[in-house]
């Protein structure tokens, strides 16, 4: 009894839910179209006229725009290209920089070598290769006026 009851019930919910305006079929008729007259004709044309200018403007625009984005590269680029160069010779002169700190570095050594070499030959006995004397320290007296 308990199901036939319950059936009853979803049954009547189900007839409820069919009869509610979201699940009503009703058939629709399609509008009717009025008749196209003059004035209706004059302002789609006007409307075409109109589409077409704005159609007109919008590409002499975006071709205006793409001049000047095309000017704005060009500027870039070439901003870009300058930088590059400053960049390269920059390089090139730290590189002549330090090619030209690298051969008085060798000097200096090849110097200090043949120093260390002299000074060593003339401790051992070899009086031609010490260096001539100091010169002498002025006096006091040839200092004093």
């Amino acid at each position: 009894m308990r199901r036939t009851c319950i059936a009853l019930i979803a049954a009547a919910q189900f007839a409820v839910a069919l009869a509610t305006p979201t699940f009503a079929q009703s058939p629709t008729a399609a509008p009717a179209q009025p008749p196209a007259t003059d004035e209706a004709l004059a302002a789609k044309l006007a409307s075409a006229a109109e589409l077409a200018d704005q159609n007109r403007r919008s590409n002499a625009l975006n071709v205006e725009v793409n001049r000047k984005n095309r000017e704005v590269q060009a500027r870039n680029d070439a901003a870009t290209a300058a930088y590059a160069k400053s960049m390269a010779d920059y390089q090139a002169q730290i590189a002549a920089q330090n090619a030209a700190n690298a051969k008085s570095q060798a000097d200096y050594d090849r110097q200090v070598v043949a120093w260390k070499a002299d000074v060593a030959a003339c401790k051992a006995g070899e009086v031609k290769r010490c260096g001539p004397p100091p010169p002498p320290l002025p006096s006091a007296k040839a200092a004093q006026p």
